[in-house]
């Protein structure tokens, strides 16, 4: 497609899209051309199929130690991981909780005891026995009084 365009500024023709960029090249400054920083990518420079065993092992190695650092970087700022362990462990801080206070809901938990330990029937109450004694502590307390 070949356009004709009459530059009121720069008395030329312009006979495709390609000079009209060159055009507006020319109008700016070199300075005012920001470049966006490359993202680094995460895929790693060598194919993992073309990798030896013990490359490979490295790689992930390599991978689990960052994935460490970040987790430990993330506990010393005072976060915590959004992971399955992380909410088994605040979902289990919670029950702990409304069996202490004996709060709404802690009926429906000692229920939920009783079915999961169907075989022993005095375990809904043992573990509501430590956990008013203080014997079962909630583990990320700590956490939560962080960000209240």
């Amino acid at each position: 497609m070949t356009t004709t365009v009459m530059s009121s500024e720069i008395e030329e023709t312009v006979t495709s899209v390609n000079d009209e960029l060159g055009l507006l090249r020319e109008l700016l400054d070199d300075d005012v051309v920001i470049e966006r920083p490359k993202k680094k990518s995460r895929k790693p420079a060598v194919g993992i199929d073309d990798m030896t065993a013990d490359e490979f092992r490295s790689y992930k190695s390599r991978l689990q130690a960052e994935r460490r650092a970040k987790i430990k970087a993330q506990e010393a700022a005072g976060s915590l991981p959004f992971d399955a362990d992380t909410t088994r462990d605040a979902l289990a801080d919670a029950a702990i909780m409304l069996l202490f206070t004996g709060g709404p809901g802690a009926t429906a938990v000692l229920n939920y005891l009783g079915q999961v330990f169907s075989d022993k029937p005095g375990a809904p109450f043992t573990i509501a026995a430590r956990v008013k004694s203080r014997a079962l502590k909630p583990k990320l307390i700590k956490f939560a009084r962080k960000s209240s």
